[in-house]
């Protein structure tokens, strides 16, 4: 089975210099779920209408996941690894927004994809948005995000202040440091830079 996955790099950093790139890439492997599969998260949660199938297991991939959950996807382009994560977690970097057939089919402004195939044929396909927890700390420059202490000596990063609904325009947070746009599903992510 391949494992594959896409930065889609959708979400528009305003005002801070940093961006998520696009880039495409196949790798061998295998997902290997973990055993805290709890989801419990004190950010607001932003959600889509399913637009496949309920769950990652009915859709062919190796990891049993639902909307909402969080996952630890890591290891490199070429060694992707993914795990089930509680969110919030230190673990825990991605929640699962959607579960779809094809990755293609993932809303144009998630952060990343996470799909398998078989015999070249994708089976089913994760849509993920960083887990963004009001008050927790990220750091974005690597391979993929992961949950930081907030204040730490020569950290850099962002602190995630508020989550608002309903609106594509940084100018609505409440704090003057920036944040992260998902035009399409309609909300920000209000941070600061550390």
């Amino acid at each position: 089975m391949n494992v594959l996955r896409r930065a889609a790099g959708a979400a528009v950093m305003v005002v801070a210099t940093v961006a998520l790139g696009a880039c495409t890439a196949q790798v061998e492997g295998q997902a290997v779920p973990d055993t805290d599969a709890v989801a419990t998260s004190t950010a607001p949660s932003v959600s889509l209408p399913t637009t496949g199938p309920a769950t990652a297991s009915s859709a062919g991939l190796s990891i049993d996941v639902e909307p909402g959950d969080c996952v630890a996807l890591g290891g490199t382009v070429d060694d992707a690894t993914i795990d089930n994560a509680e969110c919030g977690s230190a673990s825990s970097n991605y929640k699962v927004v959607d579960i779809v057939n094809t990755s293609e089919t993932c809303p144009g402004d998630i952060d990343q994809t996470y799909f398998e195939s078989f015999g070249g044929v994708e089976v089913g396909a994760l849509c993920l948005d960083i887990d963004w927890v009001v008050g927790d700390c990220m750091e974005l420059g690597g391979e993929d995000p992961q949950r930081i202490e907030c204040g730490g000596a020569a950290v850099q990063g962002e602190e995630v202040t508020e989550i608002l609904l309903d609106t594509a325009d940084v100018n609505d947070c409440s704090m003057s440091g920036g944040g992260f746009v998902y035009r399409e599903r309609n909300f920000v992510v209000c941070t600061d830079t550390l």
